[in-house]
């Protein structure tokens, strides 16, 4: 029998992507115009900053969890817990916070927090996301096989670097 696919939850992807092309684009243009070479480079690694922030803080998977535990992701890194590790749970607006017997975690959904309150689908979203983390922990809690919490594959995808290299080219092409 397969093990159940972890539960996922990730910020919007279509604003998510949409920043990134609109960076690559804002940057990559700003780029192409600037008559200096560094000032080109610099644009450059301005856009590569932007792309690896967007990455970070609005496409990576949020958090992951399955009887096991939990598996939070911000922008320090990926933090996986049991769910004997996990004294508590809550979420307030766009933000999930655990705490262990280490600290407390927090990370959000989505940037534009206002944005999710006025669609309808994501209003309550807090909400259910609580009440799933805090089913899945007493059913963790209460199961007699331990297993461990999920394991993140948090990689950038093929389109990131493939949009990062397309600015890069339009600096490089307008330079020449």
């Amino acid at each position: 029998m397969s093990e159940p696919a972890p539960q996922v939850v990730r910020p919007n992807r279509v604003l998510g992507w949409s920043a990134v092309v609109v960076a690559v684009g804002a940057t990559g243009a700003a780029g192409a115009l600037a008559d200096r070479l560094w000032a080109r480079l610099l644009w450059v690694a301005v856009m590569l900053l932007i792309v690896e922030e967007l990455w970070r803080y609005d496409l990576r998977p949020r958090l992951l969890w399955n009887d096991g535990g939990l598996v939070l992701v911000d922008g320090k890194g990926v933090h996986r817990h049991p769910w004997t590790e996990v004294t508590s749970v809550g979420v307030r607006d766009n933000r999930v916070s655990v705490r262990t017997a280490a600290g407390v975690l927090e990370a959000r959904f989505d940037r534009p927090w206002w944005l999710a309150r006025v669609h309808p689908s994501t209003r309550d979203l807090p909400v259910r996301i609580e009440s799933r983390l805090r089913a899945a922990r007493e059913a963790g809690l209460a199961g007699s096989v331990p297993e461990p919490p999920p394991e993140p594959r948090v990689r950038r995808p093929a389109a990131l670097y493939l949009l990062a290299a397309a600015g890069i080219l339009l600096v490089a092409l307008a330079g020449a």
